[in-house]
């Protein structure tokens, strides 16, 4: 009983938390938009009271619209459409990219930082860790412009084009150089982490004691070592995600993807603030989900986090 009303407990905090979190977004964004709009204008400035006081309106329209569940429409090329519809879209198009590239990062990390780790004071161990020096470092949008660069210049060269420079379609052509860009980073960073816990882990007493009541050296690795490195990937997983969704909008305008990134930058640009405000609400909605579901995830993967009852 005491279980299920703390359980009840931390979902309501969590809602109330995240729901004043969603109104700050709300507010935030339209304060940002209202705030830029004032410098292209007749009598450029602050107006900072005027802007307030435009910002709070707009946000208790929208957020009346929400709760209603009508979002608005925003103006298109193409004409009017509705903000809920081109929502879902482009939330679709960005978070199966953004899928692909974390699975990707996830099992390749965990292979190559695992590698390094057990190979310890190889060769493979200082590559592993250059190389993810390297992933960390390199510039998000330099990293698309070369690639893109070096596609355009094996197209001209051999006269036939190994992966698209642009386009939607869920192929290995159009998917490859933004799953990359997309992977680079989080890669680097999750076999960095795997490699310094898997460190950490394997010098432990109870990997010594696994050891010395004779268990095989792999089962020791995949049932002990490897479990009790979940969380830590885990949340590097996590905050690999909250950094992907801030490089979006270069890759999908620069690779012309019909995702949230490129729907926020043209929704800035078009001045279509309901279509920019719920793009931002949902990424803040989905960074808030993903971290209440992994704090969730820690007490079951390890019981040295379960508070005591």
């Amino acid at each position: 009983m005491k279980r299920v009303l703390s359980l009840g407990l931390d979902i309501a905090q969590a809602a109330v938390t995240i729901a004043l979190i969603c109104i700050a977004i709300v507010f935030v964004t339209y304060f940002g938009l209202e705030m830029a709009a004032n410098w292209d204008g007749p009598n450029p400035g602050y107006h900072l009271e005027q802007t307030i006081k435009e910002a709070i309106s707009s946000s208790l329209t929208f957020l009346g619209g929400l709760i209603q569940g009508d979002l608005g429409k925003a103006h298109m090329i193409s004409g009017d459409r509705e903000i809920s519809g081109i929502l879902w879209d482009s939330y679709k198009n960005s978070f199966g990219l953004l899928g692909i590239s974390l699975v990707l990062a996830a099992v390749l990390g965990i292979l190559f930082g695992g590698v390094a780790a057990l190979a310890s004071q190889s060769r493979w161990e200082y590559l592993i860790l250059v190389l993810t020096l390297l992933g960390v470092s390199a510039p998000s949008f330099l990293l698309a412009v070369i690639l893109q660069m070096l596609g355009i210049k094996y197209t001209i060269t051999f006269g036939n084009q190994l992966v698209s420079m642009g386009g939607y379609a869920w192929d290995f052509k159009h998917l490859a150089i933004p799953v990359i860009i997309l992977t680079a980073r989080p890669l680097a960073q999750i076999t960095r982490v795997t490699f310094i816990s898997l460190n950490e882990i394997m010098g432990e007493e109870y990997i010594r004691t696994a050891y010395a009541k004779g268990l095989k050296y792999s089962r020791t690795v995949i049932v002990h070592a490897l479990k009790n490195l979940a969380v830590s990937v885990l949340t590097v997983i996590g905050v690999s995600l909250r950094f992907s969704i801030s490089i979006l909008p270069v890759v999908e305008y620069i690779f012309a993807w019909p995702g949230l990134g490129r729907q926020f930058l043209e929704g800035i640009w078009n001045r279509n603030m309901g279509l920019v405000v719920a793009i931002a609400l949902s990424l803040g909605l989905t960074i808030q989900l993903v971290n209440f579901l992994l704090n969730k995830l820690y007490p079951i993967l390890d019981p040295r986090l379960r508070p005591e009852i």
